[in-house]
């Protein structure tokens, strides 16, 4: 409502106005406090200077300013912040639009580079620059590089700020954002200037980056003092305790409470094919394998692919560490089955123990684990809990955060900050997942980059691929990786638009989940017809055959053979992403020369995505018909294909480097030997 407001030059300037008179009328109704007692003394003498202050806390700020100081103020670029730049104009302050992206790669500039050239000539110039210290989309009430930078290349001191009013309204957005309300008494605090070195090396910037924020923090604090206001109501959510909320109480009740069913829901889902019978127990928490004696680690991967991330890592440490036993627990029969094949000696497989207090307890006293590392984005409460409780080191690691995600735990402040805050460190995929998991609770990230991208070629049965090559000779084909539901009658409709041109046109699914066959074939047989109006030839791999010359479409419904089919094709459309799941792996497919095809929906993997479009390694389309013209036009042209692969190649080299970081990281936890 307010972007269609403001796209109206009218109510914008109208909207700006109203607001600039409630913000005078909320400064002239009360009594200011001030520290020191005339700010403007200091102002004068420092002029001119860049005035730090938080994001959420920045309405009263324009009114400020002294008469005799001229002042610009960083805005942001965004559509919201075009009522911020007109009404910071209102007090006399010129705007400068633009923002950083805050350790984000983004197709979207946002101006950052252009902001930090203005913003220093107009420092030059005489101009004051007053900058949020914290950038969007958080953590809130951390300080970001750019106004140190800033600081750096201009020889301008910062100074810090804070203002605050008795009465207010605290938003739960990511900045806090505070609206001042007028008959209050209001606090005012600058803090000592903070000078930056032109010549700092990273490790003195980092320390002025501390100081800063600690500064930042006291001049907020003191600010709220003065104005009779509790502090608490700002908070950012990485500063809240870590004692469970009303939510997660409430979590810890309900499976506490739903134990007795817990044998009902087992049933369900083995009639489901999600559980195996005979290995009932391990979902209480009680196994039949024994704890090997000397040191273990449990790592505990989702799926398939948080499965195939980690094996690398268990691999490695493993071979570097003889003394070291490994547990790896997962959640679904996939992954077991992979496990069951891939995992090396002295490390076994066990499923998940159901996330109840009883069943977590029983498991953690019977493998007493020395380290606990969670794959990529699986938080359970209860395991997370009592694995902090016995102190036991608990990990995250190629830590994923997705925006859907972040939203919801953002939503539960005291359920996400006494979780996230318990992890002793997050090694996150991307700089988003960074600060996005910072921004929840944890305390101690870092941007290691995705495990994934390092992890060896998929292996195959050069064997089969042989014989699938015999079977299928000349004709031209392509692979669906990774299916989920809504996605197989979509490439069903682009086989069809394929086959116009080339008739004897092959498809080759391979769903995320391979139960799912039987279902791909009933589905696509009842309601899809080629190009003669027949129904479509649909072949199952599990029954043991293999595409004969009449197959339309081949479904690779077996476990492990994922390098299989990617070695057979030059193109492969990756599942998951025409539907709002977020996409699969693309590395994978890259890495034994397959090209690659995806949908809109990237989320998952937004970073080596963004590498791929931006080297020319990978193809973006919309739908079943844009997906058929792309394959179309790489049979026709097959020159194309080089000059894929070859961007491919260029964006894994530049994100490689994450199991390296990961593997340091986790042996600093391993006792040194006697």
């Amino acid at each position: 409502m307010l972007k269609k407001l403001l796209k109206n030059p009218l109510w914008g300037e109208r909207l700006a106005d109203g607001l600039a008179k409630y913000i005078k009328y909320v400064r002239s109704k009360g009594i200011t406090i001030c520290e020191p007692e005339n700010p403007d003394e200091l102002f004068l003498k420092e002029d001119p200077f860049i005035l730090a202050v938080w994001h959420g806390q920045f309405l009263l700020i324009p009114t400020i300013r002294p008469e005799k100081i001229k002042a610009k103020i960083v805005v942001g670029a965004h559509g919201d912040a075009e009522l911020a730049a007109k009404l910071v104009s209102r007090f006399g302050v010129t705007p400068i639009r633009g923002s950083g992206a805050a350790g984000r790669r983004s197709k979207r500039d946002r101006g950052g580079a252009k902001v930090l050239k203005q913003a220093i000539k107009a420092l030059k110039e005489g101009f004051c620059i007053v900058s949020t210290a914290d950038v969007p989309p958080g953590p809130a009430q951390k300080v970001g590089e750019g106004i140190i930078t800033m600081a750096r290349l201009s020889g301008k001191p910062i100074i810090p700020a804070a203002i605050a009013t008795k009465r207010a309204i605290t938003f739960k957005s990511w900045s806090r954002l505070t609206i001042n309300l007028p008959s209050s008494k209001t606090g005012f605090v600058v803090g000592d200037p903070i000078h930056v070195p032109r010549h700092s090396t990273p490790e003195e910037l980092e320390k002025l980056r501390l100081e800063l924020e600690a500064a930042m923090g006291k001049v907020t604090r003191r600010a709220h003092e003065l104005a009779e206001r509790s502090p608490k109501k700002i908070l950012p959510l990485w500063e809240r305790t870590l004692k469970p909320g009303l939510a997660l109480k409430s979590y810890k009740l309900a499976t506490s409470i739903a134990k007795p069913i817990a044998p009902l829901i087992f049933k369900y889902r083995v009639n489901k094919g999600k559980e195996i019978q005979e290995r009932e127990q391990e979902r209480y928490g009680i196994s039949e394998l024994k704890r090997p004696k000397g040191p273990l680690w449990w790592f505990h991967a989702a799926s398939v692919g948080e499965t195939n991330a980690c094996l690398p890592i268990i691999k490695k440490l493993l071979s570097h560490h003889p003394e070291l036993s490994i547990l790896l627990t997962t959640g679904t029969t996939t992954s077991a089955k992979l496990a069951a094949n891939k995992l090396p000696t002295r490390a076994f497989h066990q499923f998940i123990p159901l996330d109840n207090k009883l069943f977590v307890k029983r498991f953690l006293a019977h493998w007493r684990p020395g380290l606990a590392a969670f794959v990529e984005s699986e938080i359970w409460p209860n395991l997370i809990i009592e694995t902090h409780a016995r102190n036991i080191p608990l990990l995250l690691i190629n830590g994923r955060m997705s925006k859907k995600s972040f939203k919801r735990w953002f939503k539960k402040p005291a359920m996400a900050r006494p979780l996230f805050g318990r992890f002793d460190k997050v090694l996150a995929q991307g700089p988003i997942d960074e600060r996005r998991f910072i921004t929840l609770g944890a305390e101690d990230v870092i941007h290691s980059g995705n495990i994934k991208i390092d992890a060896p070629a998929l292996t195959y049965d050069e064997t089969e691929l042989q014989t699938l090559k015999s079977a299928i000779g000349d004709r031209p084909l392509f692979v669906a990786a990774s299916t989920h539901p809504g996605e197989d009658e979509l490439i069903a409709d682009a086989h069809n638009i394929i086959a116009m041109d080339y008739p004897d046109f092959l498809t080759i699914i391979v769903p995320r989940h391979p139960n799912r066959a039987e279902e791909i074939r009933t589905s696509l047989t009842q309601h899809q017809r080629d190009n003669q109006g027949k129904p479509l030839t649909i072949e199952l791999r599990s029954e043991n055959t293999i595409p004969s010359r009449g197959t339309n479409i081949y479904i690779a419904d077996t476990i492990g053979e994922m390098g299989l089919f990617y070695s057979l094709t030059k193109t492969a459309f990756i599942g998951g992403s025409f539907i709002r799941h977020g996409g699969q792996n693309p590395i994978e497919g890259l890495k034994l020369g397959t090209n690659i095809i995806t949908g809109p929906h990237v989320e998952n993997f937004a970073i080596a995505y963004f590498e791929l479009f931006q080297r020319g390694g990978a193809i973006q389309v919309e739908d079943a018909k844009t997906l058929a013209t792309k394959i179309v036009d790489l049979l026709k042209n097959p020159e194309q294909h080089k000059s894929l692969k070859a961007g491919g190649q260029n964006a894994i080299d530049y994100l490689s480097g994450a199991e390296e970081i990961t593997l340091k990281t986790l042996e600093t936890y391993l006792e040194p030997s006697n």
